[in-house]
């Protein structure tokens, strides 16, 4: 069994459940969502006298949650309601293989508890898997950029997951934006009510075979320097596009370049009061269709491809494309370097010139003087920096396959280990299309239908491989190619 040392079992408190389940819907991070989910469970143990152990299953997980919670709390009777249709849907129904008699069930490991890993482990979840477990590195969610939901997905997260449930302002009055971080905080209550397990401050530290078992054996060091193993059939890797595990197991990434830009995001402290609403530009403009206002900028010496700008509960977030000869001439940058990606090196950039440059147009666009930068904040050794960054965005990187099957003997015949990417890890977005977030969701269904197609029996999974992997590609290529939202829908005309 998995032990993390941050969530040891807690006796529940006096209170009945709806003080468990208030403090859990209202947890506003990582660490303190584990503490009061375990704090939830247990009370609901307590009450269940069926059992005095806890479930390990997911579908138990939820079954238990559900069955003590429903009728002591209304803070998420929409999200039960959907989540019970969610199981009822043709797309998680697995069939009994080989007459039911299964030697070897699905278990599941995600590396990353970003908004692709989470995803797909309520979509594992929902396919009844036997185990599934998250472990993430950091302990704590910081990103406050933010991701743009298209009106499917708006659907999706809302009507048929109950998102409104954990945090009432997702997806209301057309706001089709949301902080990166507020989209984990969601999605992982959802994972945990399904019944997946999430362990912060853990590495995935590689896998390896054991002859004797028809499952891997994946190494996880937490911090302080601590080992466990777990076992799993599924490795699913949502770590983001700079990791370098999927070289681990021979994915390849080309690179594609869509034009030649730098970006600029910045995160102030978010201001919401009568004044600055009045003030402050909401949304996005590019400067072909908002002729005026891109001329004022430019003689302010502020000359921009585009601009855009977001308040969220987490910021006030500004994110542009300056010109590079304003940036040079700004001071922003040291010296004109023709490749974009040297060109925005640590080396090449003047950090005092560059937060001068962004607290310029963000006073232009409506950000109050009050407000300041955002600090960041080192996990290593607690330094802080203003979050405000320099980047070339339009060198993407995507990956050459969707998944790949390693496929080895055992003493019981054949095993298989389906190891596939998601989210970014799979393929990095272009920002200006705002498609992060469409094709990282789409990314977890494909990944639902491949696991499904393999079947209940993981010990039968090598006689489907070759028809699995040739659809995964397949609708893999479709994926790249499917176009979300214009950049002109984006950025918007007004």
């Amino acid at each position: 069994m998995i032990h993390h040392v941050e969530q040891p079992a807690i006796a529940p408190a006096n209170g009945g459940l709806f003080k468990h389940i208030r403090k859990f819907v209202e947890a506003d991070d990582l660490l303190e969502i584990l503490e009061t989910f375990q704090e939830w469970k247990q009370a609901c143990l307590a009450l269940d006298k069926n059992s005095d152990a806890m479930p390990r299953r997911p579908y138990d997980v939820y079954t238990l949650l559900r069955t003590h919670s429903e009728r002591a709390s209304h803070h998420l009777t929409e999200f039960w309601q959907h989540i019970a249709q969610r199981f009822e849907d043709d797309r998680f129904q697995q069939h009994e293989s080989h007459g039911g008699d299964v030697k070897a069930e699905q278990r599941i490991l995600i590396v990353g508890a970003g908004p692709a890993g989470l995803k797909a482990a309520i979509e594992m979840c929902l396919l009844k898997c036997e185990r599934v477990v998250i472990v993430e590195k950091r302990d704590t969610f910081s990103r406050v950029n933010v991701m743009r939901i298209h009106s499917g997905d708006m659907e999706e997260l809302t009507k048929h997951y109950g998102a409104r449930d954990w945090y009432r302002k997702i997806c209301i009055q057309d706001r089709d934006v949301v902080a990166i971080r507020r989209l984990q905080i969601i999605l992982m209550k959802m994972a945990l009510c399904l019944g997946a397990e999430v362990y912060a401050n853990c590495e995935f530290a590689g896998t390896e075979s054991d002859v004797t078992s028809p499952y891997w054996n994946a190494k996880v060091v937490t911090h302080p320097n601590e080992t466990f193993r777990f076992s799993h059939n599924v490795l699913i890797i949502a770590s983001g596009e700079k990791s370098s595990l999927p070289l681990n197991f021979e994915f390849t990434r080309s690179a594609f370049r869509a034009g030649t830009a730098t970006g600029i995001t910045c995160n102030f402290t978010p201001t919401h009061s009568p004044v600055a609403n009045v003030d402050t530009m909401e949304g996005g403009r590019v400067s072909y269709l908002n002729t005026k206002f891109f001329n004022q900028l430019k003689e302010k010496g502020l000359e921009l491809e585009n601009v855009a700008s977001y308040r969220t509960d987490e910021s006030h977030y500004i994110v542009m494309t300056p010109k590079r000869a304003t940036l040079l001439e700004k001071g922003v940058l040291r010296e004109d370097r023709a490749d974009p990606e040297d060109l925005v090196k640590p080396d090449n950039v003047d950090k005092e010139q560059l937060m001068s440059f962004a607290r310029q147009v963000a006073t232009e666009v409506g950000v109050p003087e009050s407000s300041e930068f955002l600090q960041m904040k080192s996990r290593k050794n607690g330094e802080s920096w203003p979050d405000v960054a320099v980047f070339d965005f339009t060198t993407k990187t995507t990956a050459s396959d969707p998944s790949k099957f390693l496929v080895e003997d055992y003493e019981g015949g054949k095993k298989v280990l389906l190891v596939a990417l998601v989210g970014d890890a799979l393929h990095e977005p272009f920002w200006p299309m705002g498609t992060g977030w469409a094709r990282a969701s789409h990314s977890c269904k494909l990944l639902t239908h491949v696991v499904k197609e393999l079947g209940s029996d993981a010990t039968h999974w090598a006689e489907h491989i070759e028809d699995v992997a040739s659809w995964h590609q397949e609708a893999y290529l479709k994926l790249k190619s499917e176009s979300y939202a214009p950049m002109t829908n984006v950025m918007g005309s007004g």
